[in-house]
């Protein structure tokens, strides 16, 4: 049975990725570790070491089935913590549109207060300003009665 061989503690440097494509297959799967771990280092992890059959201390071994789901597993874990950081970033952004949103409608509603409060203050200089002239127009009437009484007096003793 066929066993691949890797550290499972972090590498300190990463080498640079050969091309899955252009591999001849036995070197399929080491590219496939490869290519996960670019996948880690994205996502701010630290790569892990593959390593030649050498020496087999702090080594754990897993049969090509169990390496093929480890890194189907890894693939999948990546891929859905960047649709989870892509979901973020748009809800974030969302966000920011919705407080902007807000903050228009806001100053708007604060604008619309203001306006029906310098209505109200107008309404009000109106009314006093009607008041003030009826209380004129009832002086000006008393008066002009008063004085066609004294002229109809005046009238009268004249007769």
């Amino acid at each position: 049975m066929d066993r691949l061989l890797f550290i499972v503690r972090p590498c300190p440097l990463y080498k640079e990725l050969p091309k899955l494509l252009t591999l001849p297959v036995r070197y399929r799967e080491e590219a496939e570790w490869e290519n996960i771990n670019v996948l880690l280092m994205m996502h701010g992890l630290k790569p892990l070491s593959l390593v030649k059959r050498t020496d087999m201390k702090d080594l754990i071994i897993f049969d090509k089935q169990s390496s093929q789901t480890m890194r189907e597993n890894l693939k999948t874990m990546m891929e859905e913590t960047s649709r989870q950081q892509n979901m973020i970033q748009e809800l974030i952004e969302t966000n920011k549109q919705l407080k902007n949103e807000l903050q228009q409608q806001q100053s708007r509603a604060a604008d619309q207060e203001q306006r029906a409060n310098d209505l109200e203050q107008i309404m009000e200089s109106v009314k006093s300003k009607i008041g003030e002239m009826e209380d004129e127009s009832v002086n000006r009437v008393c008066q002009q009665q008063n004085k066609i009484k004294e002229l109809q007096k005046e009238h009268k003793a004249l007769q």
